[in-house]
């Protein structure tokens, strides 16, 4: 089956949903499909060239697009459905409702397998002003309309999708691979980083992320551990340089990392940090998980979901709230070594990319009537452990847990 995949930046590159189309889009590979992701230019390593190598099997196209914050990301969406109608593919995915504006063009070709995923609500982003938030949330009625499959990434999702538009969608969890715990070597040789010496965070430099209520929480820490901040740094927005003037010394800015090197920053983190308000399910949260750290994470449905039964919560928005809980875990080793392998039994129990691909798999075969290539072997569940603290505040992990003697 051939499939066109649209609406990521590219891959490999930072972002959840360019971490998601890499994970799903190898392993449909890896079932005998011929995948292609339309990229953006500037997401791309120099090295690609004018024609970029496929990576991990993914067939990897450039669409032209637009330079500016509103018409960057739908311009490129738009090309790229050009693009597409001039092709014999069988089955294109879409992902976001902002870029499925496109999908009434791509109607043009008859019996053309439509599926779009919704990641979050991207009205929400703060990083939007009032007229483009109502425009994006006018356009996410269109993948409602045209998408012959609608799927979402978490269970508020698809309730709101029910509530506001009575639509039926399809929930399939985001996957999360489950790594080996790498030691401190590059990460030592460049920042000096050893294990369980620091606090960390992945993610963009964006608004809705609220680390300028990390930064001002992390001054007011008393601890020796350092804080790592991993995302691009771009020094021509206004964003990023109000963070990087408000950081204070023992703060680290890696820039966008991946591979090893970012394996070594999630396996040797002592916890890990997540302070936004806007989440769809959080891949960092999850992917954090699955190497078995203690997640602070704001109280936002979607950081709430993708914890399940693991790591602490705090008020979203309050400095003095995640101040206190992350304090209070600098405090407590116990309660953070007892949070290993509670994270990893729930990110294998719950979020597995092999049943996330198959399930992928399954309705992209029903919606074009051709048979599965491959159907992968069944492998035995993870069990979850039992202990489980029910308050995940740090006043109300205090009363369950008491120190080590």
């Amino acid at each position: 089956m051939k499939i066109a995949i649209l609406g990521a930046k590219s891959v490999p590159c930072m972002g959840g949903i360019a971490t998601y189309t890499l994970q799903l889009g190898s392993r449909l590979v890896e079932r005998g499909h011929d995948v292609t992701v339309y990229c953006r230019r500037k997401y791309l390593d120099e090295a690609a060239g004018k024609n970029p190598p496929p990576y991990q099997g993914i067939k990897r196209r450039l669409s032209p697009g637009l330079r500016g914050k509103y018409l960057d990301a739908l311009s490129h969406t738009f090309t790229s459905a050009l693009d597409v109608l001039r092709r014999d593919y069988d089955l294109v995915h879409l992902h976001g409702s902002a870029p499925g504006i496109v999908l009434p063009m791509l109607r043009l070709r008859r019996h053309l397998p439509l599926v779009t995923t919704i990641h979050s609500l991207d009205w929400e982003g703060a990083k939007w002003g009032g007229a483009a938030a109502a425009m994006m949330r006018a356009a996410a009625r269109v993948p409602v309309t045209f998408s012959d499959a609608l799927t979402v990434v978490s269970e508020r999702l698809q309730r709101y999708y029910a509530d506001e538009f009575g639509t039926q969608t399809t929930y399939i969890p985001s996957g999360v691979e489950m790594p080996d715990l790498r030691p401190a070597e590059e990460i030592s040789r460049r920042w000096g980083l050893e294990e369980n010496g620091y606090v960390l965070f992945v993610g963009r430099l964006t608004p809705e992320k609220n680390l300028e209520h990390l930064m001002e929480a992390w001054r007011e820490l008393d601890t020796s551990r350092r804080l790592v901040i991993v995302g691009g740094v771009n020094s021509s927005d206004g964003y990023t340089q109000r963070i990087l003037s408000q950081a204070p010394d023992d703060v680290i800015f890696t820039d966008y990392q991946t591979g090893d090197t970012l394996a070594e920053l999630f396996s040797n983190a002592y916890i890990y940090v997540q302070p936004s308000m806007l989440e769809g399910i959080s891949m960092s949260v999850l992917e954090a998980l699955s190497y078995g750290r203690c997640v602070i994470a704001s109280d936002i449905p979607g950081n709430v979901e993708a914890l399940g039964p693991c790591g602490y919560v705090f008020d979203s928005g309050n400095t003095e709230a995640l101040l206190s809980t992350m304090q209070g875990l600098l405090d407590r080793p116990d309660l953070v070594a007892a949070q290993r392998d509670r994270a990893r039994g729930h990110v294998a129990a719950n979020h597995d990319w092999e049943t996330t691909a198959d399930r992928f798999d399954r309705l992209f075969s029903d919606l074009t009537g051709r048979e599965r290539l491959s159907v992968p072997e069944s492998r035995p569940q993870t069990v979850i452990p039992d202990e489980r603290i029910t308050d995940r505040t740090m006043a109300g992990a205090a009363q369950q847990a008491r120190p080590s003697e």
